[in-house]
């Protein structure tokens, strides 16, 4: 049987997020965001951890978000094993939250 860790599971069950460091993207365009979250995950990938990767939410006449772009690009991530887990934060704002 796998062992289960209680703090792992209530930091899941939690509405309050906490993570080592966040990145704030603001109105970044896309091509120059996502330039700034890789060199952002390159530099926090060896020490581990997690962060909080935020944006601008949508608004009215707003246009695009960043949400599909660095959401795409951080799901390549974990697929290609560079990022342990992934998470909107959709429910407390426009962001993600990832581990290392």
């Amino acid at each position: 049987m796998p062992y289960f860790d209680i703090d792992e599971a209530m930091r899941y069950a939690s509405d309050r997020i906490e993570a080592d460091s966040t990145l704030d993207l603001g109105k970044l365009p896309a091509a120059e965001a996502l330039a700034t979250l890789e060199a952002a995950l390159e530099e926090r990938r060896a020490a581990g951890g997690s962060m909080i990767v935020r944006f601008q939410p949508a608004a009215p006449g707003s246009g695009e978000t960043l949400f599909q772009p660095v959401g795409r690009w951080l799901l390549a991530q974990k697929r290609a094993g560079r990022l342990r887990r992934v998470s909107n934060l959709l429910e407390l704002g426009a962001g993600f939250y990832i581990e290392f």
